[in-house]
């Protein structure tokens, strides 16, 4: 996508709405203003204003380095948390955790610039005078805008619940925004999807552009978030008729057999085929890629500095705090400094064999767990599997930073070592929506409709990809399984509190007390919830209404 003409984009957004930090701001004269009216001339600028729309929902949802490090993707939920020797750095510390706290804020504030841009974008393409090359290529901007407006609206409610409802371009300061309820939130994002859907492709030549399918499986999640709020069987059936879109469509597929720019290689599979660089885009031969955030090492050295994947310095272990362990190279994963760790439930809970015999995703392929001294100076050991009394030293000193290395989150092949890069980096793109979470919310929506053998074949569709020999039966299933079954395939890769909050009651509590083996848990989270809090300064600048702060957080 050609980023020319945007530069002034982030001018036109009068960010006086919920997300302005900036009380000044509010009342500052400006002596030259960019709007609508004086910025966009041609339709072509305007498609170029989706640009700024794809690069902050990317860097929202892929910047490791934004929000306490890494909340976004999951850290202190069930499945990733801080190691002990970083609890200062975590979001596992829920004493830390409040209406005042800076990271729920920037989260908010962003998904309302996100929402402002859209806002922009869909005024300036319906602005007169706009002339568009065609017809259609006025629909796609506008249902592009759509897409991203109803996905962050989406996302607010499962994260934050009922929040204002904002369609237009703010002009002057407002101090009267009304939250709408959690329902009508969900309702908004699945209007905006819907009017959005007709007129997204079924695909498309430029990698990283919103489909047809992407929309779909939105849909699906929103409308089953839309049923888990209201308990609407009707809801549930949405939900399963857009999945089943994506699903039965003839267009998207589980990959079963070896492929892509490695698939020669020896003792690799399927499953590590699918994360590694060049095969992410469905253009690549992956039919289970549904949309995409593009990332690249010459998009990153030409100054687009989200173009990266931070996996590797922050999701790596420390194996080189081993004796006899030595290096930053691909065999300790690059330069890991453990920022996130897995859990218990994601190291070994569930891989227990009992489960998750012969299941690939959990082989050691895929996370490597055994751990050889490799230090050449020490001979008589090297290639041997590292001692106990070794790893306890490391624990000690660096409690909590030897861990597996998931494979997903690294490489063997870095990329920019003779321009400066260490290790800390890969360069590839990152899927945003993968077919087997599409049919993992089926299977949840079937299951919420009481239909387990369906729930049953549709996540079995997934552990017999996995080739794993015990498969679910229908009795078996119920919300832990389907969650379990997430982390399994979708580790690091869904937003996981989105997952969490939108189950609502007790589920995002209990299960982080269950799995979250650290004593500031067990002394911190002495409540429940299943939403964040609302941001403090989004209450107090909203001074001409009343806004009730989300339930167990008035602590």
């Amino acid at each position: 996508m050609n980023i020319k003409n945007i530069k002034y984009l982030a001018l036109i957004s009068f960010f006086t709405l919920i997300g302005c930090n900036d009380e000044e701001f509010l009342t500052e004269e400006a002596k030259t203003f960019y709007t609508t009216d004086n910025i966009f001339s041609s339709g072509t600028q305007v498609d170029q204003s989706l640009i700024t729309l794809y690069s902050a929902d990317r860097r929202m949802r892929t910047a490791n380095n934004l929000f306490g490090l890494g909340v976004f993707q999951g850290k202190g939920s069930d499945t990733f948390v801080a190691p002990a020797f970083r609890q200062g750095q975590n979001f596992s510390d829920y004493s830390q955790i409040n209406p005042d706290d800076g990271r729920i804020a920037d989260i908010f504030n962003l998904h309302y610039q996100i929402i402002s841009y859209a806002n922009t974008t869909l005024e300036a393409a319906n602005r007169e005078g706009i002339e568009f090359d065609t017809p259609e290529a006025k629909a796609y901007v506008i249902a592009q805008a759509r897409f991203f407006r109803g996905r962050t609206y989406g996302s607010l409610a499962q994260l934050f619940g009922g929040v204002p409802i904002v369609e237009v371009v703010a002009t002057e300061p407002k101090f009267d925004y009304t939250r709408a309820t959690r329902e009508e939130v969900y309702q908004f994002a699945i209007d905006d999807l819907e009017a959005a859907l007709p007129d997204l492709p079924e695909m498309t030549d430029q990698p990283g552009r919103v489909v047809k399918g992407a929309a779909q499986h939105l849909l699906s999640e929103f409308y089953l978030s839309l049923g888990i709020e209201t308990n609407n069987e009707a809801a549930y059936d949405k939900a399963i008729e857009y999945a089943s879109d994506v699903i039965d469509g003839g267009i998207y597929s589980l990959m079963t057999e070896r492929f892509g720019s490695r698939a020669d290689e020896p003792g690799k599979d399927v499953y590590w085929d699918l994360f590694r660089l060049n095969n992410i885009n469905y253009a690549d031969g992956n039919l289970e890629s549904i949309w995409t955030y593009q990332k690249d090492f010459g998009a990153f050295t030409a100054g687009d500095g989200n173009a990266v994947l931070e996996h590797p310095r922050y999701w790596m272990p420390v194996w080189r705090a081993i004796p006899g362990v030595v290096g930053v190279e691909e065999y300790v994963g690059g330069r890991g400094v453990a920022f996130f760790i897995p859990t218990p439930l994601t190291e070994t809970i569930i891989w227990d064999p009992a489960i998750s015999d012969g299941d690939i995703r959990g082989s050691e392929t895929n996370i490597r767990r055994t751990i050889l001294y490799n230090d050449p100076e020490n001979p008589d050991q090297l290639g041997k599997e590292v001692a106990q009394e070794d790893i306890d030293v490391a624990e000690a000193g660096l409690p909590g930073s030897i861990y597996p290395i998931f494979e997903k989150f690294t490489t063997d092949m870095f990329e920019g070592l003779d321009q400066g890069q260490n290790r800390s980096n890969i360069f590839r793109d990152r899927y945003a929506i993968r077919l087997p979470e599409t049919i993992l919310l089926r299977a949840e929506a079937y299951h919420r409709k009481g239909n387990n053998q369906a729930a049953a074949d549709d996540i079995n569709m997934i552990r017999s990809r996995a080739q794993s020999n015990i498969l679910v039966a229908p009795e078996d299933v119920d919300i832990d399984y389907i969650l379990d079954e997430r982390a399994r395939e979708l580790f690091g890769e869904e937003t996981r509190w989105h997952t969490l909050l939108r189950m609502g009651g007790t589920v995002a509590v209990d299960r982080i007390k269950k799995y979250v083996q650290h004593p500031w848990v067990a002394t911190s989270l002495n409540f429940n919830f299943n939403l964040w809090p609302i941001p403090q300064g989004a209450i107090d600048r909203n001074k001409d209404v009343v806004w009730e702060q989300n339930p167990g957080w008035n602590r």
